[in-house]
């Protein structure tokens, strides 16, 4: 795997490593961000985020919201499957942003990148809602792959503002523990379902509420209804698991 980047600021030493036409990005050791050109499927966390979406109908989120952009992972793939008229991400960390927008090129996927504290960027927010919210805050400096913000009542009050009356909340814990110490376990109010998203390939736990009842069959009968995506879950590629919270 060939370094073609590489960088550092207080005290993170940052590299995009090369393999084939993967690009990955790595944080004092971490891997962030995953980005292939012309592959929806890392076979990992990332596929997690993404996943939900196929829950409802893709094509009634029309605005997007991405806390923690990193490398820009997920926008490839929220572009094929969502196509959504607006899409917003905003990433704290400067160099996270160059190479999502050098390196992999996010730019071109009709992204509007934000460099700001994603905390701050919610209290001062004062808009119209979105349908998807995608909170995927992690530290690069955090090499336990723990959360950046606890998820708080308050923090999740604030999530659940920016959620649109048919949209969903996406949410990344770095693992089952972490989601369970959580105030994100209370079943919260006005929301239809709620799922627990997991791959093998590592320890998190991707939470998900979706303002209208749907089930994990649905998600299903998407993915084996896309071409691509049935492909490779039937290849083994596509390895997830999803449990029904509520």
């Amino acid at each position: 795997m060939a370094v073609v980047w590489r960088a550092g600021r207080d005290g993170v030493e940052y590299e995009v490593r090369r393999q084939g036409r993967t690009l990955r990005l790595y944080a004092n050791g971490v891997q962030h961000s995953e980005f292939h050109p012309q592959r929806l499927v890392t076979g990992s966390v990332w596929d997690l985020l993404w996943l939900p979406v196929l829950l409802g109908e893709p094509d009634h989120l029309r605005r997007v919201l991405v806390l923690g952009l990193g490398g820009g992972s997920l926008i490839p793939p929220l572009r094929r499957l969502v196509d959504p008229l607006a899409m917003v991400a905003v990433e704290l960390d400067p160099l996270h942003l160059e190479v999502a927008e050098q390196q992999f090129g996010v730019g071109e996927f009709g992204v509007e990148t934000v460099c700001a504290d994603a905390v701050e960027w919610v209290n001062a927010y004062d808009g119209p809602s979105f349908d998807l919210v995608v909170e995927d805050l992690f530290a690069p400096s955090n090499t336990n792959v723990t959360r950046a913000v606890p998820a708080s009542k308050r923090w999740l009050q604030q999530l659940q503002a920016l959620v649109s009356p048919r949209g969903m909340l996406v949410m990344n814990f770095g693992d089952w523990a972490e989601y369970r110490r959580s105030d994100a376990t209370v079943k919260p109010k006005g929301w239809g379902s709620g799922f627990r998203l997991a791959t093998p390939d590592c320890h998190n736990a991707v939470i998900v509420w979706t303002r209208q009842t749907t089930s994990s069959k649905a998600l299903r009968r998407r993915v084996q209804a896309d071409e691509e995506l049935a492909r490779e879950l039937a290849l083994g590629r596509l390895d997830y698991s999803i449990r029904q919270l509520f």
